[in-house]
């Protein structure tokens, strides 16, 4: 293995970093700890509040939803979770009833006083409730926003009164009895199964919100998996089996694939957590990361770095090397979409006029997205051609975005046509007021955003437009860009759950300064959104769905860029791994050999 590390020129920097973040464990270790290594810092444990899958990958292993899906089948199937059975749909779609498994019990905390707290059906309601709380700002409002009977009201007098009240009676959100909850919808809603699967609706205890208040966030208290044992702030946390955790056994659909064969094999019957511990070291680099890997230090590599696809996975299968240490590769497609984005409320890049949607197509234009596949992706993605990602309902496999194509000269004609002129003849064009066009450009300080803050520059010098770049990390990014308060930036979404809805709420009006970092407000858009909610999968609602992608393309809130492809390689001591399209982690169902681990480090 160290004969590796010269040829790929890993500097002393980088090994000095790895070795001050992951300590060898000592001959006592528990056995099977998993170690990781996390790409972004967590913000909190608090599944209302979080959006982020740094947060969320925790989240979900601590709290449960009522659904979640079965490991292996694909196409993703929903299964119980902490349900006995999937929910009673009634009324085409308007009423669900969920009934919920007595003998759950959260993990102990002061807030119980010293009892013991079983999971009730009022938890789900009141957990439920706190995603349409104005104060909490949830950006996961929109699942629930208008959908739930009575909940508008509810929420309406919250913000009026600067309080929402949790127990004032809402009509769609009922617990019938200690395990039965009632939810009547609004409209006919056939996704509603798929959104309480999401780790935002995952179960929390009133007591324990109350009792830490807006500190909730670092006092995780579920009923899931594993529970919180460690956290130091951005830098590591610590996980560990939840002793009370109900039994749970290994039992999955699996697909035809000598994989799946594998997993099913070394898991099928066993009691699930299989790892009593999880260790997460925040390493956001990519080369340290990779390092660590190398060096055996963690045990997965999930999303490896994209400058190294092509030395560990060349052609898009493990290289020789590595698979001689018995390390394995899996590899998928992600069900994502890039984009950059544009703020519709800025008065340089945003509007709805059409000097402002051609300043937006010229920028989109003037930005080669196969150099960006190559040099930034390292060629692990593919280019987008609309909103909807592959494998997702509504997704159109012949449709080619007409504004997609690199072409400068069109461009540049494109500005020239709409006034946007260089009028004092220093190589920078002016807007058509004359006052001066400067596109201020937002990323975070990490090796792989700068490749991408270089495209973006090169691309807009050579059409003559002016930029600056704003430097920050994740999270506040993405709360600057909920507040309108920045111009332009690349981000991407990864898919909840599989149906078009979920990346046009990124765009819908209502969902401004909170999942809608765009600002964008179209009506017709927005009425479209409405309509397709209340319709079950269809040609026709496909149909709309690529209506209104059409509208996201002529419109130009975002510039479409790539969906990823995503390498996660893993040593030979652990079994179990499959990445889901839909859920975080795999943790609870991987197992390490410790004895194999050990003898391989030594």
């Amino acid at each position: 293995m160290d004969s590796m590390i010269p040829r790929f020129a890993i500097a002393i920097a980088a090994i000095l970093l790895c070795a001050s973040v992951f300590a060898v464990h000592a001959a006592g270790e528990p056995a099977r700890v998993l170690r990781l290594a996390a790409l972004q810092s967590e913000n909190s444990f608090d599944p209302a509040r979080e959006s982020e899958e740094a947060s969320l990958q925790y989240c979900e292993n601590i709290f449960d939803s009522m659904l979640t899906y079965d490991y292996l089948a694909r196409p993703a199937k929903l299964v119980p979770n902490t349900l006995s059975a999937l929910p009673e749909v009634s009324e085409n779609g308007s009423v669900y009833t969920f009934r919920i498994q007595p003998g759950i019990y959260f993990t102990p905390d002061p807030a119980f006083k010293g009892q013991r707290r079983e999971l009730v059906a009022a938890d789900y309601a009141y957990s439920l409730k706190r995603l349409l709380d104005p104060k909490l700002r949830s950006p996961w409002q929109f699942l629930l926003a208008g959908k739930i009977a009575g909940a508008d009201a509810v929420a309406a007098a919250a913000a009026a009164s600067g309080s929402f009240d949790y127990d004032a009676p809402m009509a769609g959100l009922e617990a019938v009895d200690r395990y039965t909850l009632r939810i009547r919808l609004t409209a006919p809603d056939f996704k509603l199964p798929y959104i309480l699967a999401t780790p935002a609706t995952g179960a929390l205890a009133r007591e324990v919100v109350e009792r830490y208040g807006s500190d909730v966030g670092a006092h995780p208290v579920g009923t899931g998996p594993y529970l919180l044992k460690e956290w130091t702030r951005s830098s590591r946390v610590v996980l560990e089996a939840n002793p009370g955790y109900r039994e749970v056994r290994f039992a999955a659909e699996p697909e035809d694939t000598p994989w799946d064969a594998a997993i099913v094999k070394a898991l099928d019957g066993r009691r699930i957590p299989l790892n009593q511990r999880i260790e997460v070291n925040v390493i956001e680099e990519g080369q340290p990361r990779w390092l660590a890997f190398l060096n055996r230090e963690i045990d997965v590599i999930e999303i490896l770095p994209e400058e190294f696809a092509n030395i560990a996975a060349p052609n898009g299968r493990i290289a020789p090397n590595l698979a001689k240490q018995g390390i394995r590769l899996f590899r998928e497609a992600k069900p994502d979409v890039w984009f950059t984005y544009f703020n519709m409320e800025d008065p340089v890049v945003g509007g709805y006029a059409p000097e402002r949607i051609a300043l937006r197509r010229a920028i989109a234009l003037s930005i080669n997205t196969q150099v960006e596949i190559a040099i930034v992706r390292n060629n692990q993605a593919v280019q987008a051609q609309s909103a909807i990602p592959p494998g997702i309902a509504g997704y159109d496999p012949d449709f080619r975005n007409p504004f997609g194509d690199y072409n400068p000269a069109r461009s540049k004609a494109l500005l020239d046509l709409f006034g946007y002129l260089d009028r004092d003849g220093d190589g920078y064009r002016e807007l058509p007021d004359g006052r001066p066009l400067v596109i201020e450009y937002a990323s975070q300080p990490t090796l792989a955003a700068r490749r991408m803050d270089e495209l973006i520059q090169r691309s807009l010098q050579e059409i003559g437009i002016r930029i600056t770049l704003k430097k920050e990390k994740v999270p506040e990014l993405r709360k600057l860009s909920k507040q309108g308060k920045l111009q332009m930036r690349t981000d991407g979404w990864q898919a909840d759950y599989p149906d078009a809805e979920n990346f046009f709420q990124l765009l819908y009006g209502q969902n401004a300064g909170q999942a809608n970092y765009s600002q964008f407000k179209l009506a017709q858009f927005d009425r479209m959104y409405e309509y397709t909610a209340a319709m079950p999968d269809s040609a026709e609602r496909n149909a709309l769905y690529r209506k209104m992608s059409n509208l996201v393309l002529v419109y130009g809130p975002w510039r479409l860029s790539v969906h990823r492809l995503q390498n996660h390689l893993l040593h030979p001591w652990v079994a179990g791994y499959k990445k889901h399209p839909f859920v975080s982690t795999s943790w609870r169902y991987l197992d390490v050999d410790v004895a194999q681990r050990a003898a391989a480090q030594r």
